[in-house]
């Protein structure tokens, strides 16, 4: 008679970038009774009393030692052999939650070791690992952001590194007086700063986009072709074709029609590898603006104005020259920062190996080391875009996870709301979750753009359809003029943000259209962590609706003020009102527009 022994077994589950996950709940079920493993240095470690069939569960992770993670089941057969026994597994029919990677035999007094890898709930296997321990901020608008900026690159010791996607030497980072003439507004200048930094010691790196028809700057190209200035410049382009206005139907049509789509389209700065912005924000005179989003402000004016003309909008007799602007920048510090950085190195040290322009006067970035986690701080993810063979496409997959996972709210900001890809994930959680609200901000004027608007109205109707009266907002401000009449303007809604659930946020340069999802260099930081994504929607949304007492950080009540504010706006709009109660405006995009590429972004 052959007498079979219980197993003991370890269960090992790691993240799908391989590091062990702590904070699990591991669980054995088997005729009715439960058995919860215990956590040690091994592993999950428990005993299979005896031969059979044993439901494995792996979920409930403990968000004070780790990340989010998706619940694994699989079945597992305990077999008795001649030899004791066998341990033999079937995988969990979601195959995307994780996988059983190995059973092998254990060691000392352990039968079996089980390797499992255990997916992301809301970040991506793709690209660099979510890290632990990081301090996040979101700064909104350019006040907030550049001034920010501003201020860690004047205490730069070692170097700056920034990619951009336009770059304008004489966009100011900070605007103290509004009525300043150009030359006593020039030392808060990019350009000036930076040399400034350059000329004490720190290296600065800036990398812009190498646009087509389009030359960098004068103070930047000689930069560029300055030997020993510690001012190092160069440009990457990213020549992706796609056939436009329906010609890559037709085989003639498709080859001689073709557009670049793609540009590189990051904007980060690194300083001295200990703290990183990344954001939406380029370094252009028109990106900058304070919270009021005054339709009058002075300090909106092209740089080279003269006090004269700042007087004139300042007194309200003139609008500034660019409009209300708003936008965001997140600052990071801890071990995210090494992955913004070495984003940076990747592409900085591969233009030196393909010896681009000024490359000859280009200094190679090291591999940077990882900053220790810091107190307090919370789950952070960098993801990006990137072309290439294969492409990375870690933040389309972030807000298709986000979007999977959504609940009670989804809210967007963005310059565009033109993705397939987005609309049809959430046209899919809509029906599943009734309850659900999806607001979207962005804006009226590209919505309804002649010539690309289409995909607009394609991606919100493929909502609509699901959720019939779903509506778009815009952000509109109104401001009395000097004789008391209220002048209103669109803000220029360059953000690009989403919030899901008060749960989940990312933010970074990548917009709502396909084309960013899929061909451009785009940059993005994912963050995971209610207190702080509460408080960041929060107050987003007392900017937006004229800082409202109502609002309390309750998600539900939060909700019903701004819908509030949304009726209360149209009734202005519609002729109604006197003057807006706040910025809020809700439109639908107008039909029959054309898509400036002809089919779906693949």
């Amino acid at each position: 008679m052959t007498v079979v022994r219980p197993l003991r077994i370890a269960i090992q589950p790691r993240t799908p970038h391989g590091d062990p996950i702590d904070g699990a709940d591991v669980h054995i079920y088997y005729g009715g009774t439960e058995h919860r493993a215990s956590r040690t240095e091994r592993g999950y470690e428990l005993t299979l009393p005896r031969p059979g069939d044993y439901q494995l569960r792996i979920w409930r992770f403990g968000r004070p030692h780790g990340f989010d993670h998706r619940t694994l089941r699989a079945t597992l057969f305990s077999v008795p052999t001649a030899g004791g026994a066998e341990l033999r597994h079937l995988q969990s029919p979601a195959e995307e939650v994780g996988r059983i990677v190995d059973v092998r035999e254990g060691e000392d007094d352990l039968d079996f070791v089980i390797d499992a890898t255990i997916d992301y709930l809301w970040f991506t296997p793709v690209g660099t690992p979510p890290r632990l321990g990081c301090e996040v901020d979101l700064l909104v608008d350019g006040h907030a952001g550049w001034g920010a900026v501003a201020e860690a690159i004047r205490g730069a010791q070692r170097s700056v590194h920034i990619t951009t996607w336009i770059y304008e030497p004489d966009a100011e980072l900070e605007r103290p007086d509004p009525l300043a003439d150009p030359d006593d507004r020039a030392p808060f200048t990019v350009q000036r700063l930076l040399e400034e930094r350059a000329a004490a010691g720190a290296t600065v790196r800036l990398l812009p986009w190498d646009a087509p028809l389009i030359r960098l700057p004068y103070e930047a190209r000689r930069a560029g072709r300055t030997p020993d200035d510690r001012f190092e410049v160069m440009e990457e382009g990213n020549p992706t074709l796609v056939a436009v206005l329906g010609a890559g139907d037709d085989p003639v049509l498709g080859a001689l029609f073709n557009f670049q789509i793609g540009s590189q389209h990051q904007k980060t700065v690194i300083v001295d590898g200990e703290v990183g912005f990344c954001g939406g924000m380029n370094l252009k005179q028109n990106d900058w603006d304070r919270r009021a989003h005054d339709v009058f402000d002075a300090r909106r004016c092209r740089f080279e104005r003269p006090r004269s003309w700042r007087e004139r909008v300042d007194g309200r007799r003139a609008r500034a020259d660019h409009p209300p602007r708003h936008d965001f920048v997140a600052r990071v510090r801890g071990p995210a920062v090494a992955d913004l950085q070495a984003n940076f190195g990747q592409r900085w040290n591969r233009l030196i190996a393909q010896e681009a322009k000024w490359s000859e006067h280009a200094s190679a970035v090291p591999w940077p080391d990882v900053p220790d986690a810091r107190p307090g701080g919370v789950p952070c993810q960098v993801i990006r875009t990137m072309p290439g063979d294969p492409p990375e496409r870690g933040i389309l997959d972030v807000h298709l996870r986000a979007l999977r996972a959504a609940r009670r709210l989804i809210y967007i900001e963005d310059q565009y709301f033109r993705s397939t890809h987005v609309s049809d994930a959430i046209a899919d959680a809509v029906r599943t979750w009734p309850e659900l609200t999806v607001i979207v901000v962005t804006l009226e004027s590209q919505a309804n753009d002649w010539l690309a608007g289409g995909w607009s109205r394609e991606a919100y109707e493929r909502i609509a359809r699901r959720r019939p009266g779903w509506e778009l907002y815009t952000l509109l401000v109104a401001r009395p003029d000097e004789r008391g009449e209220l002048v209103d303007q669109e803000v220029d809604n360059h953000a690009k943000l989403m919030i899901v659930d008060d749960l989940f946020l990312t933010v970074g340069s990548c917009n709502i259209n396909d084309r960013g999802f899929e061909y451009e260099g785009e940059i993005n930081i994912a963050v995971t962590d209610p207190a702080l994504v509460s408080a960041t929607r929060l107050d987003i949304w007392r900017e937006h609706l004229a800082d409202d007492p109502a609002l309390c950080g309750d998600l539900g009540d939060d909700i019903a003020v701004w819908m509030r504010h949304a009726e209360a706006n149209r009734a202005w709009r519609d002729g109604l009102a006197e003057a807006p109660a706040s910025a809020v405006q809700p439109f639908v995009p107008r039909p029959g527009q054309l898509r400036l590429v002809g089919h779906d972004v693949t």
